[in-house]
């Protein structure tokens, strides 16, 4: 079959289809692989943090790498089935995690992530009607819950101190091992999939490929035909490569060499008991945990296990250390002698080399776009993301400080 379109994105997850509901008035296709080659677009803890606009390599990450590496916490690991070609970017990564790095591109995340924040609020999906805590647990919680707030104001992020009676009368779910809590006051929680099915709904004319995998790109005649595993024949103006862990192999057919890595994520989703359940999507800064509401569910969150890109395995031991560390924060449940009950899941976050999304046209290549290396933060720079996308596509202004996130900062 052969078929034409305006612009192809390559990938369907949350940054996917979110640019493809951008351009709704334009003919958009996505083609997506599917299960089981699927990220981190619905199982995640579904929050939206304006407050993580620091890029992940930053001063400090590589101390805390080995700290949970020789502590076996389960924060950060490197998995067995780590490829070879992982070296040259743990490499790039460690060079990367500098103060000038975070300079570089703080401010063009700040204003995407809060660009974001504001179009899901506006796109009518269902949030939290609470902020977001970040909760401390060690003894130098007070201390540590001061130096986030401050950092927060040097950076114009709204945020508020708790003090431990008022945060327990809040959240009476809370252990007596929380000792200072941090309101993040931009942030907020949702639910990853019902954000995802909306923002696929929003463009009608949408055509969504599911199980085609793009074989080969090659120009032609001022266009890019895209040949999928299944012999579809796709000729495309503009292309959005936004496979997430994958956007190296398609990167790949067109001689883009692109940094990324995959970071694989664990989820466990708590049945509460009414009445129980968490009011706030909480941060467990100790514990490297995440945690949302989603109805009678708590969502939780945790993990960042650099693999290969089709390393979906879920070991048990991960789900019961997950369970553990936030049942250090909660009031939780017995865990399930039958883990099934808790849905584990696990999806791969794009890891990009110097913590910072790759978001822009690709020198050199007309027509061609990244929107990919979002790691941790791809459900909160989804609208973002597209809204920068879009602009590019359309020709329109673009501030110096999103184009710092752009992909000419590597070669190809």
């Amino acid at each position: 079959m052969s078929v034409r379109t305006n612009t192809l994105i390559i990938g369907g997850g949350i940054i996917g289809v979110s640019i493809a509901s951008s351009l709704a008035d334009r003919d958009v296709m996505i083609i997506d692989s599917g299960e089981p080659r699927f990220g981190t677009s619905i199982g995640n803890a579904g929050h939206v943090v304006v407050s993580h606009a620091q890029p992940f390599a930053a001063p400090g990450m590589i101390a805390m790498g080995v700290k949970s590496l020789l502590h076996a916490d389960g924060a950060f690991a490197f998995s067995a089935h780590l490829p070879l070609q992982a070296t040259s970017w743990i490499a790039s990564f460690m060079r990367n995690c500098t103060r000038r790095n975070v300079e570089k591109f703080t401010p063009g995340l700040l204003s995407l992530l809060r660009t974001s924040a504001e179009l899901i609020h506006s796109s009518g999906v269902t949030t939290t009607s609470t902020p977001t805590w970040e909760v401390f647990t060690s003894h130098k919680a007070a201390d540590q819950a001061r130096v986030e707030s401050e950092h927060f104001s040097h950076l114009g992020i709204r945020s508020l101190l708790i003090n431990r009676s008022e945060a327990l009368e809040q959240e009476p779910s809370l252990t007596p091992q929380v000792k200072a809590v941090v309101e993040l006051g931009e942030d907020f929680g949702l639910d990853p999939r019902e954000l995802w099915q909306r923002l696929r709904a929003t463009n009608p004319d949408l055509v969504f490929h599911s199980h085609e995998l793009a074989a080969a790109i090659a120009p032609s005649k001022g266009r890019y035909l895209v040949t999928t595993t299944s012999g579809m024949q796709i000729t495309a103006e503009n292309i959005v490569i936004a496979a997430g862990s994958w956007s190296g192999e398609v990167g790949a057919l067109l001689g883009i060499k692109v940094p990324i890595i995959a970071a694989k994520g664990y989820s466990v989703s708590v049945p509460m008991p009414k009445g129980t359940n968490s009011l706030h999507p909480m941060i467990f800064a100790d514990e490297k945990t995440a945690t949302g509401p989603l109805g009678d569910y708590l969502r939780m969150s945790a993990r960042f296990e650099l693999t290969h890109p089709n390393d979906r395995s879920i070991k048990e031991k991960r789900i019961r250390q997950l369970y553990e560390r936030a049942a250090t924060v909660l009031n939780l449940p017995l865990i399930p002698t039958n883990l099934a009950e808790l849905s584990p899941w696990t999806g791969l976050r794009p890891a990009s080399a110097d913590g910072a999304p790759y978001i822009g046209p690709v020198p050199d290549l007309p027509g061609v776009y990244l929107a990919t290396g979002h790691g941790l933060i791809g459900t909160a720079l989804s609208l973002g993301t597209a809204d920068l996308i879009s602009r590019y596509i359309r020709d329109q202004a673009v501030t110096p400080a999103e184009l710092a996130l752009s992909p000419r900062r590597f070669r190809h």
